[in-house]
């Protein structure tokens, strides 16, 4: 607003002096009057060459593919260059992003490094961000504008969220018992000798009583390998789920090894682990068809809320795996009952 209040008090006194000029002119008609305004006249149209040149050949762009996370700044290494040189300058060159201008002064073409700084605040995979090029002349009474796009790939993650360090208690792996692999001293059960059974396992004792061959079962324990699961169905907490989600699977790595899963809309496959799918993924509604299938392993599944669809899922699974449902309040109650406790 204050912008175009100072273009139109420039206008304003720029009528006002030419007219008062042309009025001397024609009052008194002497040389120095008339020589005064055929020279401002040409200072006017001289002024007007230098809005000529046009903006669509400049080029705006990225000089690297952005992968950043909500709420986080990040500079933007901008190239801005033409081209072909222009053979007439402009005076005064600025790019506009997100209330940020940078100004350049009689741009002629060539490649010019300029860096600004993007807080971006949704998630997702962008092929461009807006920019707004304005050229003006010398004097400033007139402008040029183009509404452009920085053409490259840019991803936006879900923001990170160092609190969830104090989280890290749930993927403390625990033991299932077996009946087959290396034995513990357990015994699980006694039955008959069969063939094939080491003789190791035999109780004497007990085979001479029983007058058969007696045969020990012993329990083992196998650490189960973990998967991670983010049950993505719809619900406002959706993002802040993810986001705890997304942090907790950024710290995993230097902990243990893991299995991770996103169960989600436009995702080709529950089996993506790259950072384009947390930038792709969407809330679903309608379960996406096939789930995956888990076995034998401790599964952790972190959810915005628990839902009919979820506790079908569970069923399935249960009788071959360990499993551990959060949800978003589930995971809040605990980060804040760590807060409370330190």
């Amino acid at each position: 607003m204050m912008s175009k209040q100072r273009l139109f008090g420039k206008y304003l006194v720029f009528f006002v002096t030419y007219f008062l000029l042309l009025s001397y002119c024609i009052v008194f008609n002497n040389e120095a009057g008339w020589s005064l305004f055929f020279f401002v006249t040409l200072l006017v149209l001289a002024d007007l060459l230098f809005i000529l040149p046009s903006l669509n050949k400049i080029q705006v762009t990225l000089e690297e593919s952005i992968q950043t996370q909500i709420n986080k700044e990040t500079p933007l290494p901008l190239q801005v260059f033409k081209y072909r040189p222009t053979l007439l300058p402009i005076p005064k060159l600025s790019l506009l992003f997100q209330n940020q201008e940078q100004t350049l002064t009689f741009y002629r073409g060539e490649s010019i490094r300029l860096e600004v700084l993007w807080l971006p605040t949704a998630r997702g995979a962008y092929n461009g961000l807006p920019l707004t090029l304005t050229s003006q002349e010398l004097w400033g009474f007139f402008r040029k504008r183009r509404q452009m796009k920085i053409q490259q790939e840019i991803l936006i993650l879900p923001e990170y969220r160092p609190e969830v360090l104090s989280l890290m208690t749930l993927f403390e792996k625990k033991p299932r018992k077996y009946t087959y692999g290396e034995s513990n001293f357990t015994i699980r059960n006694y039955r008959n000798y069969q063939q094939g059974d080491s003789l190791k396992h035999i109780d004497w004792k007990l085979s001479s009583k029983q007058q058969e061959l007696i045969y020990r079962e012993h329990e083992t324990e196998q650490q189960q390998e973990l998967t991670l699961l983010f049950w993505g169905e719809s619900h406002p907490a959706f993002e802040d789920t993810l986001a705890i989600f997304f942090s907790l699977q950024n710290l995993l790595p230097k902990k243990m090894p893991f299995q991770q899963l996103l169960i989600g809309e436009d995702l080709d496959s529950p089996y993506q682990i790259h950072a384009g799918a947390f930038a792709a993924i969407q809330p679903f509604i309608t379960v996406p068809e096939p789930l995956p299938k888990i076995s034998g392993r401790q599964v952790i599944i972190i959810t915005p809320a628990v839902s009919q669809s979820l506790e079908v899922y569970l069923e399935s699974l249960t009788p071959s795996n360990m499993l551990q449902v959060y949800t978003y309040h589930d995971l809040i109650q605990r980060l804040s009952n760590k807060e409370v406790s330190e």
